[in-house]
């Protein structure tokens, strides 16, 4: 697995909020490292949605976001695929995708995706889709320790 910077090993998430991010264009990944770094959240990213189903087995995120098309498995059966571990049922899926049309997401929702982001994206639109849905997981599983 790489973190899209030269094929590094990817840390195992301590920090309070960590995002996997598969995405099989480097450059998309890079932009979305730059994006979404910020302290007190680790970035963990790969290639495909076989290395983002290998991460989710390995760590609790509090966000997965899945470029629809990429190599090995795309981003429909990766999200399928970690909707089926346990503790991913209420972890935020967004399904990044060039692709806008309702055949698509209708895949995408089946398979447990959350929600998406039609690709080109700015900075702006990229935080005000992930944000929110960051900030309810975290006050559910709050709400779940009482």
């Amino acid at each position: 697995m790489s973190n899209g910077t030269g094929g590094r090993a990817l840390p195992i998430a301590t920090s309070d909020e960590t995002i996997i991010v598969a995405d099989n264009d480097s450059m998309m990944r890079g932009l979305l490292r730059t994006a979404l770094e910020q302290p007190g959240r680790t970035l963990l990213l790969c290639v495909d949605g076989m290395e983002a189903v290998e991460l989710a087995e390995q760590t609790l995120a509090s966000l997965v976001l899945l470029d629809l098309r990429m190599p090995r498995m795309d981003g429909i059966e990766a999200c399928q695929q970690i909707r089926e571990l346990p503790r991913y049922r209420s972890v935020p899926i967004v399904i990044l995708t060039v692709f806008d049309g309702d055949v698509v997401k209708r895949r995408a929702l089946r398979a447990g995706a959350t929600s998406f982001l039609a690709k080109p994206f700015s900075r702006a639109d990229l935080l005000r889709a992930v944000n929110p849905l960051i900030a309810a997981y975290k006050r559910k599983v709050e709400l779940e320790r009482y």
